[in-house]
């Protein structure tokens, strides 16, 4: 791997657009990068408490000062989500409030599209009641939403990502935890009415960001609580096949423009947890994983407060030659990001 370039300022880099515009955010500020160049596109609205802890790094990682969503669908419609508000964002403008959710935002890279640039995403929130869980629909101008679907009380945590399908058309899958009985991988084809259901519950189907090939749906398992592994179910008949063991949980990925897989393993606390190192895996088929580059988790605890070790990396058109990471908790990478060649052997 080699690093083209270090963005200091930029906290999260959400998306790249089909246009190759690049949206990061810094605290409450969207920024939008045009041409090589960042511009404050626009910010979101104040939001107390966290917003007074935003002067240092170390507040901002306490208050969830970072934290927060951008997706902008192919009709260029820029949508966000943060401090359990989903917003439309428009440039140099205060962005419009269009609905409230549970939870504060959703976990990176789990938002997607259709074929007529609605957007889908699904809750993300601590749950403890175990209340019922929706995945929400907004249409492609941002003017109208609904409730897509709505997982029943008592029977998920909370949603991890909802993700579409490259090999077949109309098919969205959606990953599901966190604890036993909650972890599954559902499948549906017909504009999330009716859901084909995979999996026991166990750790071994919990599963965070999913990676299709044209006979697999694979995963690495996000367990903090068991040994992790690499993951794929046949497509022609639901079939598990549990391959090489990861040392942490797998939250975040992507698949590059080349085809390449990317992944990423989280340091946390739990028996499933057997590394301080966060890494950058590939695979050329999102079973067989290598690792490519590692960064160290740093030394502020508790992990709960103060964030566990994350890689993450925006959705869209990636390219293994043009690949950009952000991270938090980690040496060399909190609360920043870069641009790297993930296939350049280069240190």
């Amino acid at each position: 791997m080699q690093i083209l370039e270090t963005y200091p300022r930029m906290t999260i880099l959400h998306h790249l657009d089909l246009d190759g515009k690049l949206w990061g955010t810094s605290r409450r500020t969207i920024w939008v990068r045009r041409r090589q160049v960042w511009e404050q596109y626009a910010r979101f609205p104040f939001h107390t408490p966290r917003d007074y802890f935003g002067f240092s790094r170390l507040s901002a990682r306490a208050f969830r000062a970072d934290k927060c969503n951008i997706y902008v669908n192919h009709f260029d419609r820029v949508l966000g989500i943060r401090a359990g508000k989903v917003y439309a964002i428009e440039e140099g403008k205060k962005p419009t409030v269009l609905f409230s959710i549970n939870g504060d935002c959703v976990l990176h890279g789990s938002l997607c599209e259709d074929a007529q640039g609605n957007i889908y995403f699904g809750e993300y929130f601590m749950n403890p009641a175990r209340e019922p869980v929706r995945v929400w629909r907004v249409t492609a101008d941002l003017q109208a939403w609904q409730i897509a679907y709505i997982f029943p009380a008592g029977s998920i945590r909370h949603v991890h990502g909802v993700y579409r399908d490259p090999f077949e058309d109309q098919a969205f899958w959606i990953t599901v935890g966190d604890f036993k009985g909650e972890c599954y991988i559902y499948k549906t084809t017909d504009g999330f009415r009716a859901f084909t259901k995979y999996g026991s519950g166990e750790q071994i189907w919990r599963a965070v960001r999913l990676f299709f090939t044209p006979t697999h749906v694979c995963w690495i398992t996000d367990s903090n609580l068991e040994a992790n592994h690499a993951c794929r179910m046949d497509r022609r008949n639901g079939q598990l096949e549990m391959g090489m063991g990861i040392a942490n949980s797998g939250w975040y990925g992507a698949t590059t423009r080349e085809g390449l897989h990317v992944a990423f393993t989280t340091v946390e606390r739990g028996a499933g947890i057997t590394s301080k190192f966060s890494e950058i895996l590939i695979s050329e088929d999102a079973f067989q994983w290598h690792s490519i580059y590692r960064f160290k988790k740093d030394r502020y605890k508790p992990l709960q407060v103060f964030k566990y070790g994350v890689i993450s990396c925006p959705s869209g058109p990636v390219s293994n030659h043009d690949f950009y990471i952000s991270g938090e908790g980690l040496v060399g990478l909190d609360g920043s990001s870069m641009r790297i060649d993930i296939t350049n052997k280069a240190a």
